[in-house]
């Protein structure tokens, strides 16, 4: 079934956002600088994952997550974390997941964990196990504070026809 061009700009919007680096990292702030809320930053309360690194989901390893996909939430171990090539300065890796026996598509899912909390991830589904278990993989990939603050903004395009971005 072929994706639409908003599906796949949502989707890929959707994985920027929480792929990227957590803006206390940005602007150097740390718990005693002033508040993101003075820098003109707004953070939603919900999104945790940007403070997570790979030590973090290290760390639980081979604990239960919980996916809310359906009525009846899907429970997941974290089986495996891995590094990923990653710019200077970023980070990049992998979180493999593994549970239940029907396969979600590929999209953004709230997970929860009870140490960790909520929080979106954009899970792909990877083939089962020997077991059935099925797999689904997440990428998390942060550029370097440099290369974030040098990013452009995307081009806008209406109809036919393309915009350059206004600064």
């Amino acid at each position: 079934m072929p994706s639409s061009r908003r599906k796949f700009l949502t989707t890929g919007l959707v994985t920027a956002l929480f792929t990227a680096i957590p803006v206390k990292s940005i602007l150097g702030l740390s718990s005693n600088s002033r508040s993101l809320s003075e820098a003109g930053i707004v953070i939603p309360d919900n999104d945790s994952l940007a403070t997570y690194s790979k030590s973090t989901f290290t760390y639980y390893l081979n604990s239960v997550f919980q996916i809310f996909a359906t009525a009846e939430p899907i429970e997941v171990t974290l089986t495996k974390s891995g590094d990923l090539p990653a710019v200077k300065g970023g980070a990049c890796f992998s979180l493999l997941f593994r549970g239940g026996t029907r396969k979600l598509p590929q999209g953004t899912y709230t997970l929860d964990h009870p140490a960790l909390g909520q929080f979106q991830l954009l899970l792909v589904p990877v083939r089962a196990d020997k077991h059935g278990y099925q797999g689904y993989l997440a990428t998390i990939n942060r550029l370097s504070p440099a290369d974030e603050a040098n990013a452009n903004p995307p081009i806008k395009r209406t109809g036919h026809h393309q915009l350059a971005p206004t600064r």
